[in-house]
């Protein structure tokens, strides 16, 4: 008799721990949308204004997280639609890169031209390699859940 729980087997603490990391990462994607509807001005100094629209993209980005994780962490959604959590990765991934796109675009407003083109052509880097980098996550991410149902075959 083993005295660690199988992979199907729940812990008391799993509850806690899938709350706590819905938690921690709805806020820190609440901060940063707050953050970047905050910017006002980019160049030539750096300024921000906390108001309204801070409030409520904090409290967006708080609450689209939290929903995504329930999305991610609810196994009984599964049985309705097997795709669902990629959908809603993706549907989450879209809002939150069209939400920042636009706060983002209207910092820039008042900009030179051959600045912009200059944060342009720095934006179109960061979106490229960002995107490599979500490439192999979902790769990474397919590959432990074959493993996992593989491991749960063997037992």
């Amino acid at each position: 008799m083993s005295a660690l729980p199988t992979s199907k087997e729940a812990t008391p603490d799993t509850g806690s721990f899938e709350k706590l990391a819905g938690l921690a990462s709805s806020f820190s994607v609440g901060l940063s949308t707050a953050f970047a509807a905050s910017l006002k001005q980019i160049n030539p100094t750096l300024k921000f204004h906390f108001g309204l629209l801070t409030l409520v993209c904090f409290v967006t980005g708080f609450v689209a997280t939290w929903w995504i994780h329930r999305v991610i962490f609810n196994e009984n959604l599964d049985q309705q639609d097997p795709n669902r959590r990629k959908k809603a990765l993706i549907f989450f991934g879209a809002t939150m890169m069209v939400a920042v796109l636009c706060c983002m675009g209207f910092a820039l407003k008042g900009i030179s031209p051959q600045k912009l083109k200059e944060v342009g052509i720095g934006v179109a880097i960061a979106v490229f390699f960002m995107s490599i980098s979500f490439f192999f996550f979902f790769k990474v991410v397919g590959f432990l859940q074959r493993d996992e149902e593989n491991n749960s075959l063997d037992e």
